[in-house]
């Protein structure tokens, strides 16, 4: 996965790699629903099976950016 700040000529990005599982617990995603006001129109249009939940495992950061393309990375463990 990549984040960016949207800014090209000053472009920053935190690269993030590691392993996903997929979680099937719906109190999960009833409390991120809860804890996310925007999310709950979509619920209740469409029901908690619309979307998905995921758990990353030895997941691992760099950030990124045109200055610093060809330095060695340093990763941080997640």
């Amino acid at each position: 996965m990549s984040f960016n700040n949207g800014k090209f000529k000053y472009l920053i990005q935190v690269r993030i790699s590691g392993s996903v599982e997929l979680v099937e617990d719906i109190n999960l995603k009833k409390e991120i629903v809860q804890a996310r006001e925007f999310m709950k129109p979509w619920v209740e249009q469409w029901g908690y099976d619309f979307w998905a939940v995921y758990r990353m495992k030895n997941g691992r950061a760099a950030v990124w950016t045109m200055g610093t393309n060809f330095a060695p990375k340093t990763f941080i463990e997640l």
